[in-house]
């Protein structure tokens, strides 16, 4: 050891500190930066590259070329499993910010960064030791140095090896659950009725989550964000299933009870029977509205919609949505009606089948024995209907 140290100059000294400068960096780069967007990862793989190559340089003047080579190879393809593991944990950390914060994606996150860090340090010390090495071959006394010198390339590129398999499985295996958790692909026709205007998305397409929110992207890449309107399957006059691109409210007035049915759940309807599905599982529903916390309500029976003395009835999977310049759109998939009405000098209540009025202006739930209930604004904070 006190040979190895007297050998090292003021390259080694460098090269040394290029090394744990580099180890550094990817641990401040996994555990402090979230923004991980496409530019730090081609950063990061330049200064990693740039890292490599000035150590292969410094390794090549005084050792064997053949060894120099090895090491080289089994650093880029540690490399790449670092830049993976950088990326995949972006979208980790994407998913917990934007979608929702979910305990498994959690645990998920913290083994990625052990498990990045453990091999990262492995990495960091097989360096410092190929170092060490090139510098005692410049004072070989024995034959056992010697053999070590000769024998140390192959178990340095044994160990990336095996350090990359360590670290390349869980970066693949946690892109792959991550990439398609709250993902739904679609292979028919959908349409959205956004203030009586039809939009329709040719398949496929794939919807996912964002936020409490959802993002399309269509046959051609392109990506939309939904509106809070549900999204219908199939052509027209659909009233058999249709999607949720927002967080709602699901309003059960005959068992006073208000849960929240999360984005891109969906509502099917069949012999009379509607099931909600999520990711979370399946759930029957009965004699149900749901809302979502601003100006828009989906019904799933025959409802009433009184708007001053006017009287409308209204299919199931309708909604009605108020808009800003005190207007009331509606869209029946039964009829494939759109409607707007001036809510300005009037009062506007939907009546369900067992008589309980909502007051669409003030968000206001009145039950059958008159009592009042003002309707929840943020559902996300609502438990879960389906657990």
């Amino acid at each position: 050891m006190k040979v190895a140290i007297a050998g090292f100059d003021q390259l080694d000294t460098l090269s040394v500190a290029v090394i744990i400068f580099r180890f550094l960096t990817y641990l401040v780069a996994t555990a402090i930066v979230h923004d991980y967007s496409e530019k730090l990862v081609i950063a990061v793989a330049f200064a990693e590259v740039a890292s490599i190559g000035f150590i292969f340089v410094e390794t090549l003047r005084r050792d064997m070329f053949v060894g120099c080579v090895l090491r080289l190879l089994g650093d880029l393809v540690l490399t790449g499993a670092g830049i993976g593991a950088i990326y995949v944990n972006g979208i980790i950390t994407e998913y917990l910010m934007e979608v929702q914060k979910r305990e498994s994606v959690i645990v998920l996150l913290v083994i990625l960064n052990i498990l990045f860090a453990v091999v990262e340090t492995a990495r960091t010390l097989l360096s410092l030791d190929v170092l060490l090495a090139a510098s005692t071959s410049r004072h070989r006394k024995s034959a056992t140095q010697e053999f070590r010198t000769r024998v140390q390339p192959i178990v340095h590129m044994i160990s990336t090896l095996l350090c990359f398999v360590l670290l390349a499985a869980p970066v693949l295996l946690s892109g792959s659950i991550v990439s398609n958790l709250d993902t739904v692909s679609v292979d028919s026709k959908i349409y959205q009725v956004v203030r009586s205007e039809f939009i329709n998305y040719d398949y496929p397409t794939t919807v996912r989550k964002q936020g409490s929110g959802c993002v399309l992207t269509d046959k051609d890449g392109m990506e939309v964000t939904l509106a809070e309107t549900p999204l219908y399957f199939g052509e027209e006059k659909n009233t058999e299933k249709l999607l949720i691109p927002k967080t709602y409210a699901i309003i059960q007035p005959a068992i006073s009870s208000t849960k929240r049915v999360d984005n891109l759940s969906m509502i099917t309807e069949e012999d009379g029977t509607f099931v909600v599905s999520s990711e979370s599982g399946e759930r029957e529903a009965t004699d149900f509205v749901l809302y979502d916390g601003r100006d828009t309500y989906v019904f799933f029976e025959k409802t009433s919609l009184l708007i001053g003395d006017k009287t409308e009835t209204l299919s199931p999977f309708s909604y009605i949505t108020a808009i800003s310049n005190g207007s009331l759109s509606i869209y029946d998939p039964v009829t494939s009606a759109c409607s707007v009405y001036s809510l300005i000098g009037r009062e506007a209540y939907a009546i369900m089948k067992d008589g309980t009025k909502i007051d669409v202006g003030t968000n206001i739930l009145i039950k059958t024995d008159g009592t009042e209930q003002m309707l929840f604004m943020n559902p996300s904070n609502l438990s879960e209907f389906v657990s």
